[in-house]
């Protein structure tokens, strides 16, 4: 008894507080969903939304396109990096920009699949982001697994790719558990105790906090959005040594099969198809462009540029700054450009 006792008390009692204040103050909204709902018809009934950067865009975005009440004119499918695109460019024609952090194909096919189930129909206008890492095998984001349903009725539809070529749902169950026991996230949670961001409903933009928008779209505050140019320079620099999702040299076969598949069904749609290569910031660009290691990045492009032209796509963007007029003042870090720059390209687009 009284071994069982200590077993207790080491082992099962420090995993019972851990887990259950991680679920409770949950800072970063990876454990609890109930915020979601309630989100989602808001912004879907043309309220704004403040709140925490990274939250779960995934589901939020997946209850958000079965709670709208027209269907779009143009879907935008893509990462970070097209969170800024915004209804503005488009001359008053209904949007929807379903950019996700860390988009993966797979979320591409299940927004695809979504917004077809909810409009029977899929928008004539899409634009596509398509981040060079997709096309590697360093990349490794499994959060799509939220919507892995959606993602396998598309697959289904768009080609001979076999599903059990995919992980199961159980994958990201496996994250969940992790983080719910995760001591870096309780030490967060501790730090955060009674004043993590939560998110509120509103009419109108606020000064200082991120929105999301109606349109699907994100606006950053100014002190991400804007930062002071040598911070901006330090973030780009600092990306290059810290993000290993560059890291390739050869594009991954099954990844270029899950991008033409989508193309190819979309085009199927009659679709017209946008594609957007994102911008590195110049300094980020050189360090890659001097390594070896990276040298799948700048096969991407090329890759991207073959595609499109054999399909009669537009493009917009480039991977190299410099053939796009950008400098260094356009980018708030390695990856992100400012709002007016990102306009300045997609300007072609209306």
């Amino acid at each position: 008894m009284k071994l069982f006792s200590r077993i207790l008390s080491v082992l099962v009692l420090p995993l019972l507080i851990i887990g259950s204040t991680n679920y409770l103050i949950d800072p970063d909204y990876t454990l609890r969903k109930n915020y979601l709902q309630k989100a989602a018809l808001a912004l879907a009934n043309g309220k704004l939304l403040s709140g925490p950067i990274n939250a779960n865009g995934r589901l939020l975005k997946k209850e958000w396109i079965e709670q709208l009440q027209k269907s779009p004119e143009v879907l935008i499918l893509g990462s970070s990096r097209t969170m800024g695109v915004s209804k503005n460019l488009f001359n008053g024609k209904q949007i929807f920009n379903a950019s996700v952090t860390n988009c993966t194909f797979q979320d591409m096919y299940a927004f695809v699949d979504l917004m077809g189930k909810k409009t029977n129909t899929v928008p004539k206008k899409i634009i596509i982001c398509c981040d060079q890492w997709l096309l590697g095998n360093s990349f490794t984001e499994k959060r799509w697994l939220y919507n892995r349903k959606n993602f396998i009725n598309l697959l289904k539809k768009s080609g001979n790719i076999s599903p059990s070529a995919f992980p199961r749902k159980w994958e990201l169950q496996k994250e969940w558990i992790k983080e719910l026991f995760s001591v870096r996230y309780f030490i967060r949670s501790i730090k955060l105790l009674g004043k993590p961001e939560k998110f509120e409903i509103r009419n109108t933009v606020v000064e200082g906090k991120a929105m999301l928008l109606p349109d699907g779209s994100r606006i950053l505050p100014s002190q991400i959005a804007n930062p002071n140019p040598k911070i901006a320079e330090e973030k780009a620099k600092n990306y290059f040594y810290a993000s290993s999702d560059e890291v390739f040299t050869r594009l991954d076969p099954a990844q270029c099969q899950l991008f033409e598949n989508l193309i190819g069904y979309l085009q199927e749609k009659n679709c017209k198809i946008t594609l957007f290569i994102p911008p590195y910031h110049p300094l980020t660009w050189q360090l890659m462009h001097n390594s070896e290691s990276h040298s799948g990045i700048f096969e991407a492009n090329d890759y991207l540029l073959n595609i499109a032209e054999r399909n009669k796509i537009c493009v917009i963007g480039a991977t190299n700054p410099s053939v796009l007029n950008l400098s260094p003042a356009d980018f708030y870090d390695g990856v992100h450009l400012k709002t007016e720059a990102l306009f300045r390209l997609f300007s072609v687009t209306r």
